[in-house]
């Protein structure tokens, strides 16, 4: 599947921020390249948004449903990767109005947001 069809069915009704689209975008060729150059910063980016203004339930829930979508599409990037991508399809959702449930998976923006900065490469 493409982006754009991927995109559309993760946002549905939900108001999402301008910018997600294009942090998803970002994310989903660097992935789609095995670009982990490119990867690593996207992620950052991405993450680093819905840590702090794009920390909406919108923004979040989006972002959940995007990646379970794709779950399973980048078998071929490092483990580390591949559990990052794999966690943003998992409780994100609950990020904002269930934060202690997505604390407990480690899937808090800001804790995904720590773990792709300890990554080495």
């Amino acid at each position: 599947m493409n982006f754009d069809e991927l995109f559309r069915p993760a946002v549905r009704y939900r108001h999402v921020s301008p910018g997600l689209e294009a942090l998803l975008r970002r994310v989903f060729d660097a992935a789609n390249r095995h670009d982990l150059r490119e990867l690593k910063p996207a992620l950052e980016s991405l993450l680093s948004f819905l840590s702090a203004e794009g920390r909406t339930d919108a923004n979040c829930c989006a972002t959940d449903a995007f990646f379970s979508a794709v779950e399973g599409q980048w078998l071929e990037l490092p483990d580390e990767y591949r559990k990052l991508l794999s966690d943003l399809g998992g409780v994100l959702h609950d990020a904002v109005h269930a934060p202690h449930i997505a604390s407990t998976f480690e899937c808090l923006p800001e804790q995904l947001l720590d773990r792709v900065r300890r990554i080495e490469y």
